[in-house]
Order: structure tokens, then sequence, then C-alpha cells
């Protein structure tokens, strides 16, 4: 059904004709044959139309009020014997009016103008549509040439319906001042900035193929429309300031002399060559809107300066009474001539002419059209263009201290099932916990609401409009409520609602103001709560004598990642699709049960998805939030942060003997054994060493170590129902000294190279996990969490991670059957990493793949993150870059294979790149040459290690490959 639109649409439009029209080129580009040009096209079909043509040329038809199949069938019907001008149509979804607009087109005899309601977009009149910011929140953005993108993005929208004019007033000019038009809102109290800001926007949308539309006052009669015609007088300066001079003429005829002094309000890029052109047509409110009989009041509305009429069932008594009026001489048939050629040149100048005609008006087998995510994109610019950070007196945004506050969130008039996408984007940055209010004039229970909230550091307030919509949306009782809460705690208020409805709470030092509640303002919000973006927004209007239009705070990013659509980092969506392909092929062949895979580049995550389940029987999906065992990332992830922290500051000397700092090596094969050597795999240390088989004796595992619960002296959990003697680490380590180590190079070597092969060494961890905890003087994990994941925000990445989350978040790995002789989840999977309590320098980390992108994107930009240094300038790149042409390894990281093919990075990944991948099928991939991070998390070894159909079948790779192929700017090595 077609939605009843025109109860609200009161208005006279005038439609801006398309001058310099950039869409001539793109609507022309590559048809067969040359163009005929403008006024000879003009003229030859001008020839063949009769005066009854003419003045059905003067008609657009109102395709409105409930409509059904069999309106449009009358529709139809009529096309098949009037040759109407145009017809404004209303469908309820984009398949809908996609249909109906081709229809029209094939059944007319003449090609069609159509026109829609699309001032914020298709979305505005369409579901399954895109529906951008309000005009207010658009009047929030400083820079205007981002009005102008969002005007020219809804024409190309337009044109993919078959819609060439945009029929919703844009500007409402009355007595020399802007005032709201059919939206409802405007874009700036301010007169010339209204005007500015609303010119840019319509010349997106006239440059790229779409007529928008204004609407003038006053004039000789409230039914007519003049429009703006001829061109703008020269624009000249005065006293410094641009002044242009706009005479509303008809013809010649001077209907309305008025001079607006637009002060510093149009800047040149909307001049032509030092005037304003803007030409256009004058198209009346509907005729069923007027009182009195359709054939009279279409005669006045054509006397009064209309170019065309609104129409729907008195077309036919409209025509009729046009034809009388030329008949006894009331209307001239010049006027209509004038009017019909008007009509044609719109026509010409939107594409409806010749070859293209034929092919616009043929019906396609489409059914829908598809958004690009350049469509989507703009929509969150907008939003971080616009939102406005009103007052930050104390300075709380950007959040940056994440370990040391507790976060809330309060939600007031929010009405709905489930996080909102404000919540959820806050629970990115840090654990919060939600709290609701769905009904502020209801009774609450404040007093017990603030016994709870009060504990937290920070409380971030989202203010959303009260279901009824009337009155205040601060009452007195929350006002009261809110201000107790600021004594107690940090308070920011982001309200997704108009300023005007925030004249109580300008007193509040932390007052951020979204103008909206839509799902993408929610989201980006929190980003600027955060540091992921900068706060660039000003009230475009005058709520009250504090909050004054232009008032705002700009704040800085604290290079936190943000979240962005793939094509504003160079990445094609279309190509990332493959991904799930690829993710799906992954699981249907039951290589893994279940993945996660991350991609941020350039600061922005733009891929964040789950798939599968924790197991093949499909009971636990994969979400975000599923916790995965990564195994040998724990090397980088975890040992390595420590150890380039310990190296900048001089603590350890790569050089050195590790036994100068491991006293207890002295006096054994591992004694001369550099830092270095141990860091690149080539201590001549064995690859592993199965110790877990030391714990078992012939009828199982060893008694005097293990035990089944916990008790004194066996608190070490090495699965679940399994507890080991708190002293086995001590034996294990005592095992890794009294290891052999393998053979040397030859007599050959030279003196600059390492006395060993490369080799990895999962005994390299042991010993640097060793040098951690020796050189911090406490345990690794307390000295990560201390000094990186805490500080991050990073509350998954974690060793043991069943002591704070349960254990059906936690992804299972191994049914393992010859050692702990049970299912292993949320203990590490590891057998050596066990026996270390679950916290070792190979192995033992948890996390989900955002947390790990957050850690891995740190790395990535030199050590800085959230406003703070976690490295010094150049110490990743020193550990990260390859150290020998023999192998590929750099210090602790691993890179890409650059002699042989395979190895475990993407062919295309750069040779700057640095990761590493672990054994439950795990990768983390930095390339700082295209400022990437690649995170895949899966349990491929569930339920069984034997299964390597991921890592035989190249799965982490290929999707990495798709990562590299979907760049625009990708040009090798």
């Amino acid at each position: 059904m077609l939605k009843k639109v025109f109860q609200h649409f009161l208005f006279h439009m005038t439609i801006l004709g398309l001058t310099q029209l950039l869409a001539i080129q793109l609507l022309t580009a590559g048809t067969p044959g040359s163009r005929v040009p403008r006024e000879q096209w003009i003229a030859s079909v001008f020839d063949t139309l009769s005066l009854e043509q003419k003045i059905e040329q003067l008609f657009v038809f109102s395709l409105y009020e409930n409509q059904d199949k069999e309106d449009i069938q009358r529709l139809l019907q009529l096309l098949n014997r009037r040759n109407i001008g145009g017809v404004y149509v209303q469908a309820e979804n984009v398949s809908a009016q996609l249909n109906i607009t081709q229809q029209l087109q094939h059944r007319a005899a003449f090609p069609l103008l159509i026109g829609m309601n699309a001032r914020l977009g298709a979305g505005t009149s369409l579901d399954s549509a895109i529906r951008y910011p309000s005009f207010m929140t658009l009047g929030a953005i400083q820079n205007d040439a981002y009005l102008y993108d969002l005007g020219a993005e809804i024409a190309k929208q337009c044109r993919k319906l078959g819609v060439h004019v945009n029929m919703a007033p844009v500007l409402d000019i009355k007595g020399g001042k802007v005032q709201p038009a059919a939206g409802g809102d405007m874009m700036s109290d301010d007169f010339g900035q209204a005007f500015a800001k609303s010119l840019r926007y319509m010349q997106g949308m006239q440059d790229y193929g779409l007529i928008p539309c204004y609407k003038q006052y006053p004039l000789a009669s409230p039914l007519a429309m003049a429009s703006l015609g001829g061109r703008a007088s020269s624009t000249n300066y005065q006293e410094g300031k641009l002044v242009a001079q706009l005479n509303f003429t008809r013809e010649g005829n001077e209907i309305s002399d008025k001079s607006f002094l637009l002060r510093n309000a149009i800047p040149e890029s909307y001049l032509y060559e030092k005037y304003l052109e803007l030409e256009g047509l004058a198209i009346s409110k509907p005729l069923s809107g007027i009182q009195g009989d359709a054939a009279k009041v279409a005669v006045k509305t054509l006397q009064e300066g209309n170019d065309m009429l609104l129409a729907g069932a008195e077309i036919e008594q409209a025509i009729n009474g046009i034809k009388t009026a030329l008949a006894q001489g009331e209307l001239l048939e010049e006027d209509i001539d004038r009017r019909v050629f008007k009509i044609l040149n719109a026509k010409y100048l939107v594409g409806l002419d010749g070859q293209l005609v034929n092919t616009l008006s043929q019906p396609t087998k489409e059914k829908t059209v598809r958004w690009k995510s350049e469509a989507y994109m703009l929509k969150q610019y907008l939003y971080e263009e616009a939102i406005t950070v009103i007052h930050n007196k104390e300075s709380l945004i950007p959040v940056r201290v994440l370990d040391t506050t507790s976060f809330a969130s309060l939600s007031i008039n929010l009405d709905q099932e489930g996080a909102s996408p404000f919540q959820e984007m806050l629970d990115n940055y840090a654990p919060f916990t939600h709290y609701y209010i769905e009904n502020s004039k209801k009774n609450i229970n404040y007093n017990s609401l603030y016994k709870e909230i009060n504990q937290y550091g920070h409380v971030m307030v989202a203010l959303y409009d009260h279901p009824s919509r009337k009155g205040p949306q601060v009452d007195r009782e929350l006002l009261t409520f809110l201000k107790f809460l600021r004594k107690k705690s940090n308070v920011t208020i982001v309200a997704f609602t108009q300023p005007h409805h925030l004249t109580d709470l300008e007193e509040f030092p932390s007052l951020v103001c979204a103008y909206e509640d839509d799902p993408v303002a929610q989201e980006v919000a929190p980003q600027i709560l955060f540091g992921a973006i900068g706060a660039k927004g000003r009230l475009p209007v005058n709520a009250s004598k504090t909050l004054s239009a232009g008032i705002g705070v700009n704040t800085r990013g604290l290079a936190r990642l943000g979240y962005a659509q793939p094509e504003a980092v160079g990445l094609d969506a279309d190509t990332l699709l493959l991904i799930d392909s690829l993710a799906q092929w992954a699981i249907d062949e039951e290589a893994t049960p279940g993945c996660q895979v991350l991609i941020a580049r350039k600061g922005k995550i733009i891929w964040e998805k789950a798939y599968g389940y924790q197991t093949y029987d499909k009971k636990d999906p994969i979400t975000p939030e599923t916790i995965y065992d990564i195994a040998s990332v724990s090397k980088v992830a975890g040992t390595m942060q420590a150890i380039m922290f310990l190296q900048e500051r001089g603590t350890i000397n790569l050089e050195e003997k590790i036994s100068t700092y491991l006293p207890e090596l002295k006096g054994t094969d591992k004694e001369h054994i550099t830092v270095r050597e141990v860091l690149l795999h080539r201590a001549g240390l064995r690859s592993f060493i199965p110790f877990w088989s030391m714990t078992k004796d012939r009828k199982g595992l060893n008694p005097d170590l293990y035990r089944f619960s916990p008790e004194e002296g066996y608190n070490m959990q090495v699965a679940s129902g399994l507890y080991a003697v708190s002293s086995l680490r001590d034996s294990v380590w005592q095992w890794t000294i009294d290891s052999k180590l393998l053979r040397k190079r030859g007599r050959r070597n030279p003196s600059w190279k390492p006395e060993y092969n490369y080799r990895y060494s999962d005994l390299s961890f042991y010993i640097l996990h060793r040098l951690v905890e020796r050189m911090t003087n406490q345990p690794m994990d307390e000295f990560l969490y201390q000094n990186f994941y805490d500080p991050l925000g990073l509350r998954t990445l974690t060793y043991r991670p069943l002591r704070e989350f349960p254990a059906e978040r936690i992804a299972p790995t191994e049914e393992d059957k010859h050692f702990r002789d049970a299912l292993i989840r949320g203990t590490v999977h590891d057998e050596g990493a066990a026996l270390y309590g679950g916290v070792a320098g190979h192995a033992g980390l948890f996390s989900n793949a955002h947390d790990l992108a957050v850690l891995m994107q740190m790395n990535l930009q030199d050590g800085i993150y959230g406003g703070d240094r976690y490295f010094q300038t150049g110490t990743v790149g020193r550990f990260s870059i390859r150290q020998y042409n023999d192998s590929r390894r750099g210090l602790g990281w691993d890179k890409p294979e650059y002699i042989r093919d395979g190895g475990p990075t993407a062919p295309e990944a750069s040779y700057a790149s640095f990761g590493h991948l672990g054994f439950t099928g795990t990768a983390v991939w930095v390339d700082p040459k295209y400022d990437l991070v690649y995170i895949f998390l899966s349990n491929r070894i569930h339920p069984s290690a034997r299964n390597t159909k991921l890592l035989t079948e190249g799965v982490r790779t290929k999707i990495q490959s798709v990562v590299y192929r979907a760049m625009e700017d990708y040009n090798g090595r």
C-alpha cells in the first residue's frame, strides 16, 4: 500500500533548474551515438505536441492516499490516454517504488518526470532505504562540503529508483527569513547560515541529476509559487562582506524585489563566474487541497505563476477547465507554450531524451536496489561531524584512564528489548554495567537506583525523547536525581534529542548533544566519548541564552580504534564478502566449528564477525564476545610485550648472556646463550619437550603430583577437576635447564652469525618467561595486567579466564585423551603451559578478537594508544624487523616468508608485516605498510588436534589474501 503523504504537505514548491550538470556526462556516458543538442531536441518534441497534449504536460499526477493495485492500474490507464508531464509516486519500500516507476515509464507515451519525497534520502519515504540525519543535525556540521556530498548521494540513490525530482522543500523563505519547511526543522536559526548550507545541499543534488525544491513567500497569491529565475545580479563586496542580490522574477517582470544581505554566508564555490544561476519550474501544491471547483482552481493556479499542477482524480476536470479558459481568453496559448518549453528543458537536463529514454522506460528484472557502502559511510561521517560537545568543563571527554575508573550507563526513556547501539558500543571501550529508566514520567524508585549507580566512577547518561513526545524530557524528579548523582560520580550526559530539550541540563559540566536517536548516532557518540574520533559540531540553533547557536567544544582523538565502513579506509566491501564464503566453507568442511575474523585499517575496525559454533553439535553460536585459547599468539601478545618494555628501559640487554639475568643457567650448556639468540630461536634449544609425560607413570598420572580437587599445596588447575602440586612449575623449569642443546653450526660459520641454525622453540619462551619474572620481581601475568591490559581496557585478554568468565563463554579445545583425560575448556590446551598453572611464556593467554586487535593496534601505532605511550618510539620496529637473511624471523615476532613459497601469511602481506600464529587455529598480523591489523581466532583442534584441515587448506592466509585484494591502494609487498 502506498503511504498517505500529502495530509501534511501543504506547501508551494519551486524546483531549481539543473545548470552545468555533471549528471549529463554521467547519464550519457557510454550511450551509442551523439546526443541531440538541447534546443534541437526541445523544438523537435514541441512541434509534435497538440495543444491538448501541451496542457497535459503541465500536470504532475499525485499517486497517494493509501493507493492499491487498482489505483495504480487506473493511473496506467490514464497514461494510455493522457500525455501528462510527471508523476509523484511514493511506495512503501524500495522494491515497490522501483517497480512502479518502471511500469509508469514503460506505459507513458513520453517519458515522465518522476518525483518523490527524498528530503533526507530515499529513507524519508521508503522502508529498506537509507534515511540521513535531520536538518538540525546537518546544521551542526561545520564543513559544508559534507552537505554537498549528501545532496549528491541522495541524487544518486533517487536516480537508481528512476526519480528525477526531490519533491520536498529544502529552503522555506518567508519575509527574508528561513523557516522550517516540510521536514519540520532547519539547518540554522541564522538566515545567512541556513541559506548557505541549504544551497550547498541542493547544489549536490542538482549536480548529480536530481531536481531539488524550495519554497518562496510572499507572492501575489498564497496559491502561487515563483521560480527563482534568471540569474542573480553580480556579487560585490561592501565593507568586506559578501553580498548577493537575489531578484525574484518571472519572465522579466518583477513580482517581488527583495535583497538579502548574506554576511559571510555564501562561499565562492556557490558562484558561477561571480553570479548565482538558478533557473526552475514552479509546481503548485495539490489541487485537491485547495477549496473550489477543480477547473477554476487549475486556471487560477496557472494565472498566479505556476508552471506545473499537482493533481489526482481531478485531473480531467482541470484539463477541461484550462481548455475552456484558453477558448475564453483567460489564458493565452503562448503562456502554455512557455511552460511546456521549461518542462521539456527539465526533462532534457535529467536525461529523459533520445536513446537514454528507451533504456530507462524498459521494465527490468531488477526487484530492488542495493545501496553501496559509501552511502552508509556518508551517514556515519555526517554524525561524526555533527555531534556536539556542548560542555567539557571538567575534561571528562574523551575518557582517557580506563583501569582506575569503573563505568556505568543509564539510559532514560529507552523502551526496547536488549542493549541499545549506544550501550553495545560503550562495551567496546570499557567494562560497563547498564541501567535503564524506560519512562521517566512514571514512578521511579530513584533512591534505590542511586544506591546502586553511585558506586561507579563515571556514569554515561543517555537521554532519549520521551515516548509521548510531549512536555519536558527531564522532569523535576529526574533532574534532582542527576544532580545528586553528579556530586558522587562523574556524569556525562549524551542527549539523543534536540538542543531545545536540554535547557534544564545546561549546568552539567559534561554535556553532549547527538540530536537524534538514530542507531548510527548512538554508535558514533561512544567513539567520541572515548577518543576514537574527535568532536567538531556546533549547536545550530538558540535553545536558550546559555545554549546558544555556535557553541561547542572540539575534542581530540586519542588514537583508539574506531568503527567505519570498508570504503572509508580504501577497502572494497564486495570483495570482503569472500571472507564470509571462506569462513563458511571452513565450517562446512569441519576444519573448525567456528571462528572470529576482525580487520582494522587506518585506525578503524571495518570487519568484526563471528561464524559458526563453539562445537560441531551447533548448540552455542560464536559471538564477538566468545573467548578463545590463543596458544602461541601468547608469545607476542604476552611475553614479547614485557620483553620490549624491559629492553627499551635498559633493564635487559639483548647482547648480554641470559645467564647474567638467570644465574641458575651458569655452569650449564646454556650459560653463553644471549638474549638475542633466544628471541631469534637460534639458541640451540629443542622445539619442545613433552614435560607432561614426565608426570605420569605406567598407571597414569603420578598421584604425588596431582589431585582431583584443590587442596593445600595442590592449587594449580591443570584442567577441569585436575590440580597439580604447586612446586611442579619449579620442576618444569629445572627440566628445561637440564635439557640438551642441539648441535652447533659447522666450523665455517661466520663469526657474525649465531652458532645455531634457526629452530622454532617453545623452550625459548620458557626462558623468556622466567627472565621477565626475575627482572620485574612479580608474576608475568600481573605485570602485563598492570602495564598493558588494564590500561588498554582489555578485559578478555587474560590468563586463566575461568577466574572471571563462565565456561560457556569460552570455546573448548581438545578432548585430551593422552594426558588430562578431559575436554579442555577454560584452561590452557598446551600441556607445558598447563604445568605452569596456565601462565607461561609460550602459551596460556585467552582473548576475543577485539581485545587482540586493540593490543596489535597499539603495536602498529609505535606504542601509542588511548592517549598514552606504552613503548618508546622505534621499539616495536626494532623487534619486528627481520634480523638475518637465512631466516624470516624478527626478535620474537614472526615475519612473512621471503625466500620460498608458503609461510605464516598471505603472499600479499608486506615484508614489513609481523605477527604470529597459534596451534589452536589463531593468528594476529600487523602490516605497517598498509596500516592493517588482521585477527583470526578459532578452535580448530576441537575435538581433536589431529584435525589439520585449517592448516592444510590455508584458511587463515586465504582470508588474509582477501583483505589485500580488497585494497584500492595495494602496490605489492
